[in-house]
């Protein structure tokens, strides 16, 4: 019987539909997508990163130092920006539309029988991608927690785990012992760990899951020193005594002094897994991607003149560092600020890092279904910051916000991957790009 191929678009309108499924925490469906289709999730190794700060960086930058060793590298994470096909990919390419349209034949009636999230469907179709496309090695990010995670059923080689912290408190607990133990749960008898630097809380959890000897703490391993820093970049000087290399310096284009913990994370597990693979790893190529590549939406500027910063920081302690890192450059009343929320958010703790920050905030709300009404994050924000607006529409908003900037201002886009992805969706054609 011949499986009906519906054309792309009506295959991901179908698709996401699928989000109408609330978010059910566990392995049933996604064990039985992956039992369908033969299991290919255990015919390639795996990199498996869970966290709740830096862990969508951390996974990108682990791809591509895997990538220039000479791996074929499968790339799954989670939510994308502005096209679906981001969140798989292989070598830096998008998989193929034929091939989402073909997967979503085969599995539909499966899906729709078991009413499977769209997260399901998604993690079994980059499971399948991988394996049809015999990838070397993929680096999986979780989508939410880790134990019931649908992204919970590989066996890695290597588990790693970024800066945990208070986010999805509904589905993950209200405790960051609670948060880390669902974290903690994808990390797999004997297999080696490797973590951020972590809050004391969460630390007590992961020695307690990793009592084989396994866990690998980066600050035991690795120091850096920022040599020079600015909008443009970062140069560091670095050491680490697992692999002995000694003042390195490294120059970073990817903005954020946040994100030099996560490429250095990145660079030990990528490099430990080279190592017990017995693959090479080259430092030079290593420089190179770092003075090249940014990860699309992490303090990403995407205008001049005056400058304009997207960033998808979506919690408290993820916007504090963002904001942290603008003020080193710039002066508190030239920075404007255009925010939008999804409602399972801590707004109130948000409101509080960002009441005080900026010259100007104009609050909008993300298009999606699960976004936060502006009015309320509005209202609080008034208390504190009286040049605070509201405008529902988020492309009115940024033209809004944008309106009346000096040259020497500075807009920073916050909140949501929703309204970041949306912007950039909406503005290619707009942004200057008047980079200097």
């Amino acid at each position: 019987m011949a499986i009906e191929q519906l054309p792309y678009q009506q295959t991901m309108d179908q698709i996401y539909d699928l989000q109408r499924f609330a978010i059910k925490l566990g392995l049933d469906n996604i064990l039985a997508l992956t039992h369908f289709l033969k299991d290919p999730h255990l015919k390639y190794p795996v990199i498996h990163i869970a966290g709740t700060n830096g862990k969508g960086s951390t996974a990108y930058f682990l791809a591509k130092f895997l990538q220039s060793a000479g791996l074929k590298v499968g790339l799954f994470t989670s939510p994308h920006l502005v096209d679906f096909r981001e969140r798989i990919t292989i070598n830096d390419r998008m998989i193929e539309q034929n091939y989402i349209c073909d997967f979503w034949g085969r599995v539909k009636n499966l899906v729709m029988q078991r009413k499977a999230t769209f997260f399901d469907t998604s993690t079994a179709m980059a499971l399948n991608y991988f394996h049809d496309q015999s990838v070397d090695i993929a680096v999986i990010e979780t989508g939410l927690g880790g134990r019931l995670d649908s992204t919970n059923i590989v066996n890695p080689d290597l588990v790693v785990i970024t800066p945990i912290d208070f986010d999805h408190e509904k589905q993950l607990g209200n405790t960051l012992t609670k948060i880390a133990a669902e974290k903690a749960a994808i990390i797999k008898s004997k297999c080696p760990v490797f973590t951020g630097i972590q809050d004391n809380e969460a630390m007590k959890v992961l020695t307690k899951t990793c009592a084989n000897g396994n866990l690998y703490r980066m600050q035991d391993f690795v120091q850096f020193t920022i040599e020079d820093q600015s909008l443009q970049g970062t140069t560091i000087s670095f050491q680490e005594n697992l692999f002995n290399e000694q003042d390195s310096s490294l120059y970073i284009k990817q903005l954020g002094s946040y994100q030099i913990e996560n490429i250095l994370l990145a660079y030990l597990s990528a490099r430990h897994y080279l190592k017990h693979k017995k693959y090479s790893f080259d430092m030079e190529q290593f420089k190179n991607i770092l003075s090249q590549f940014t990860w699309r939406g992490r303090l990403d500027r995407v205008a001049g003149q005056p400058d304009v910063f997207f960033d998808v920081s979506h919690n408290a302690t993820g916007i504090e560092k963002t904001v942290r890192f603008l003020k080193k450059y710039v002066s508190t009343d030239s920075i404007h600020l255009l925010i939008g929320l999804v409602k399972d958010k801590n707004y109130r703790r948000i409101a509080e890092v960002v009441g005080h920050q900026f010259c100007k905030i104009t609050v909008t709300e993300p298009p999606t279904h699960r976004k936060l009404n502006g009015f309320t994050l509005a209202e609080i924000l008034k208390e504190t910051h009286p040049e605070t607006f509201l405008m529902h529409n988020p492309f009115k908003a940024y033209n809004f916000a944008r309106q009346n900037l000096k040259a020497s201002d500075k807009l920073l886009v916050i909140g949501s991957h929703y309204l970041i992805g949306a912007l950039i969706n909406q503005g290619v054609k707009s942004f200057d790009k008047n980079l200097v």
